[in-house]
């Protein structure tokens, strides 16, 4: 029996731990996260660890493999003055004598990290933010594929065209502002196979412009609603129908997010997501200034959620104009002044709209303002968040995948 311990021991270390000591000059790490977790969600989202160097970083190269057999691949250095999000690299900050190495989980739950010609690196924690950011940004849409009176899956004629689907419309519009935006799919609604023929040519760009997340296959309202053809159904059901029927997801074939229809929750729509999702966001169409930092995890449920609140109530802020989302100076301001605060703290500033309560013509005019004649509150506002090197924009997903492994991971010296 001694002898099988001792044979598994030499073979899980040659899995996991390169037999070969590091040089002399070369500093490694073993990163790990639990296995289960790894396999129901991946995390190749890249999660930034930061490291104490010991002198001159001048010289350094960063390197990642998953396994011992593996060649070593040098991450790509990026600077404070380069603006990325969601890549693997590392950034140096030679003030601080720190590194700042974003890296996601590949082919399995453990990687290894090499600082190529410095010794005595050491771990000092995970970022709370992507890179080390100041505040987060994090986008979401609700209901693509739900209501016919959005064009679900018409042929594209543009951004300002109001035949275009309303949510190609959102995603092209993101994509140009660089705000990575999370799209709940009602799975079993409108727009047929057109609608996945359009969601397929978005993913296909391969730009990590966008993230698919559970609706619902339809639209519940309440507990009567679920009933109707059942909660797995219609949640579950919605996710099996995504994974089923869309390729090229970023960050590989997983969702990761429960977006409650009408905000209605209930026990058993958190039995149902119970360990099958990461997050569960919840909706109401006011203003939640207090919604501005990661949900907690509910234990009992193995979730993040119920919360996510938008932090400004975009949608009821653009309905109370006649047309719906025109431009008006006062709501451009109002709006930044929301996004300014959460910024100034540091926080998480969650953002939705539903862009099938709109006219494509009027939400996405990129016309210069004139109260109530041309341009949109929308876009003014967009262009007022986007494009910060100190924000870190990501999809509600992505949010909460580096929540996890920021939260779980182990990071040892080797």
């Amino acid at each position: 029996m001694k002898q099988r311990i001792a044979a598994f021991l030499v073979l899980l270390n040659a899995v996991f731990v390169d037999a070969t000591p590091p040089a002399a000059t070369d500093s490694q790490f073993v990163i790990s996260v639990n296995s289960a977790a790894w396999k129901k969600f991946g995390f190749r989202y890249p999660v930034t660890y930061v490291f104490q160097l010991p002198g001159n970083v001048d010289n350094v190269q960063v390197q990642r493999r998953d396994g011992a057999t593996e060649p070593w691949k040098p991450l790509e250095k990026k600077t404070a003055s380069d603006f990325f999000n969601g890549v693997e690299c590392v950034r140096f900050d030679p003030a601080t004598k720190k590194a700042y190495v974003s890296v996601g989980f590949g082919a399995g739950n453990t990687m290894m990290l090499r600082f190529a010609d410095a010794r005595s690196v050491k771990f000092d924690s995970v970022a709370k933010y992507y890179d080390g950011r100041k505040a987060a940004y994090t986008l979401s849409n609700d209901n693509w594929g739900c209501n016919p009176w959005a064009h679900p899956g018409a042929p594209w004629k543009g951004t300002t065209d109001d035949e275009s689907d309303s949510y190609q419309a959102s995603v092209h519009v993101c994509r140009s502002l660089h705000l990575p935006v999370t799209m709940a799919i009602n799975s079993r609604s409108a727009g047929g196979d057109d609608c996945w023929r359009r969601m397929q040519e978005e993913l296909d760009r391969g730009d990590c412009s966008w993230e698919p997340a559970v609706h619902g296959q339809t639209h519940p309202k309440n507990a009567a609603g679920y009933l109707i053809n059942g909660y797995r159904q219609e949640i579950l059901g919605c996710r099996d129908d995504i994974l089923r029927r869309l390729r090229n997801i970023p960050y590989g074939p997983y969702v990761y997010e429960h977006i409650l229809t009408f905000g209605y929750c209930d026990e058993t729509i958190l039995r149902t997501d119970a360990r099958e999702f990461l997050f569960l966001r919840g909706f109401n169409w006011l203003d939640n200034p207090s919604s501005n930092d990661y949900v907690p995890w509910d234990k009992k449920h193995s979730l993040y959620g119920v919360g996510g609140l938008n932090t400004k109530g975009y949608d009821s802020m653009l309905e109370k104009r006649d047309p719906r989302g025109r431009y008006y100076a006062a709501d451009v301001a109002d709006a930044n002044e929301a996004f300014d605060r959460v910024h100034r703290a540091g926080g998480v500033f969650y953002a939705l709209w539903h862009p099938d309560r709109f006219r494509n013509s009027i939400l996405y005019d990129t016309r210069p303002g004139v109260d109530g004649v041309q341009g949109s509150t929308l876009m003014q506002h967009l262009a007022h968040v986007a494009n910060r090197k100190d924000v870190w924009y990501v999809a509600n997903g992505w949010l909460y995948s580096y929540r996890y492994v920021a939260e779980n991971v182990r990071v040892v010296s080797n």
